[in-house]
């Protein structure tokens, strides 16, 4: 028993690391892409930065080591493909909310007490960015969880290996597909991507950009997972090693897709959009995207 629960802690610490790494070599194509200013910009340069990583007067505290291990925990929830969970539960949104909750405040204590100066900079966008996402994950979740209910989807209602296992818009009709179309929006619109917050870096000490890598990565999973589940290798009929394989490189070639390329341009355009509205109310476009989805999937639902 010991053994087996050594080889899993080894598994899930290893799953972890190689998330981080994936994590920062898709921030490293955001700055490039994006052009983002301050220290070196280049594909490699977040990891080379991770690598190299020392401190200089004193070292971040434990609370910003705890933030990025609640971000990365999320990740053992993450169904890719054919593999399945790495911890299984009948709750995964009840526990990616809870952990983003503690990502963020552990993130904020961290960041005014060692950075005191760069904190008292940020805008508050910057700053409580995953408490927003936790809201709107509670609105998505509570919806779609209550939709596959009552759709009869197997599969706990709750799980994002329900979702992954029978895509939503197989079983949506047309108001449906509509509203799970402005869901993924929606989380698009609050994602934490370097086209839409700039994060700062501090020179030599990297806790803050491992967070925002981590951070940025988060949405485009639970996108892929949800809204864009698919079992490559099963397709291609292979088993084992092989299907388990190419379905986590597909997987995150599928979220590099999402983070690059579909996240900044839907924000684009969804800024444009509101930029009337955001002067009167900051949040009511993003209200109004969440209450529409709503409505339209209860309307395909009862209609």
């Amino acid at each position: 028993m010991f053994f087996s629960f050594l080889l899993t802690l080894i598994s899930g610490i290893s799953l972890l690391f190689l998330v981080l790494t994936l994590s920062l070599l898709l921030l490293g194509a955001e700055k490039v892409l994006y052009d983002s200013q301050g220290t070196d910009v280049s594909l490699l340069s977040p990891y080379r930065r991770f690598l190299n990583g020392r401190c200089t007067d004193k070292c971040p505290p434990p609370l910003l080591y705890m933030s990025c291990i609640s971000l990365l925990m999320i990740f053992l929830f993450m169904p890719m493909g054919s593999l399945p969970q790495f911890v299984e539960t009948k709750g995964d949104l009840i526990v990616i909310i809870f952990l983003l909750l503690s990502a963020q405040g552990f993130y904020i204590r961290g960041m005014k007490n060692f950075f005191g100066e760069i904190y008292q900079s940020f805008k508050p966008q910057e700053l409580f960015v995953l408490s927003r996402l936790a809201v709107t994950l509670i609105a998505v979740g509570g919806t779609l969880s209550w939709y596959s209910l009552n759709r009869g989807m197997p599969g706990n209602i709750f799980s994002l290996e329900t979702f992954a296992a029978t895509s939503l818009w197989t079983v949506a009709g047309a108001l449906g597909k509509i509203g799970v179309g402005m869901f993924l929006v929606l989380l698009a619109v609050i994602s934490p991507s370097k086209g839409v917050i700039k994060a700062r870096v501090v020179d030599n000490v990297q806790i803050p950009e491992i967070f925002d890598a981590i951070r940025t990565a988060v949405v485009p999973a639970m996108i892929v997972s949800i809204f864009w589940p698919m079992r490559l290798g099963i397709s291609m009929g292979y088993i084992g090693f092989k299907m388990y394989l190419i379905d986590f490189v597909f997987f995150w070639i599928r979220v590099m897709l999402v983070q690059v390329l579909f996240i900044p341009l839907i924000n684009r355009w969804f800024s444009k959009l509101g930029r009337n509205s955001r002067r009167k109310l900051e949040y009511i476009p993003e209200i109004m995207l969440g209450a529409a989805g709503i409505l339209l999937l209860m309307l395909d639902l009862y209609i």
